[in-house]
């Protein structure tokens, strides 16, 4: 992913968590990981998408429909537990799974389809660390 990518992708992050993470030292955004991921799902089944195999210290889950390239907002954390999006309602039954990021997406619809972005944020010693996991959900049929 080119440097042009990552900028835009960083300023949200940023600019979402600007008030709760005042003075919080960003590390070099060269060293922001991507990973990308890709999960079948049956229409009316379940998927669940991971965001890190620890709890970062903040979350947010974005949706990206097919066509697009806006990013909705589906769930975050900032510390205070999950908060669900209206959006998920259209994407079929969505929950974050108890002391986890990852969201759970249950009774799936041919909405659920597309690109989810989760931006994870790690307190670290040394500096925050950021990581943006993109699962891209394709639904099909039994």
């Amino acid at each position: 992913m080119g440097t042009l990518t990552r900028i835009p992708c960083i300023c949200l992050l940023l600019g979402l968590l600007a008030l709760p993470m005042q003075g919080l030292e960003i590390m070099d955004p060269e060293e922001v990981e991507y990973i990308r991921l890709r999960v079948r799902g049956v229409l009316g089944g379940s998927v669940t998408l991971e965001c890190g195999s620890t709890l970062p210290t903040i979350f947010i889950w974005g949706f990206t429909q097919p066509g697009t390239q806006s990013n909705q907002a589906l769930a975050y954390n900032y510390g205070q537990g999950p908060k669900l999006q209206p959006l998920t309602s259209s994407l079929g039954l969505v929950s974050v799974l108890a002391n986890t990021s990852s969201l759970l997406i249950e009774q799936l619809s041919w909405r659920a389809e597309g690109t989810y972005t989760c931006q994870a944020l790690y307190d670290a010693d040394e500096g925050a660390k950021i990581t943006f996991y993109f699962t891209h959900v394709d639904v099909e049929e039994e």
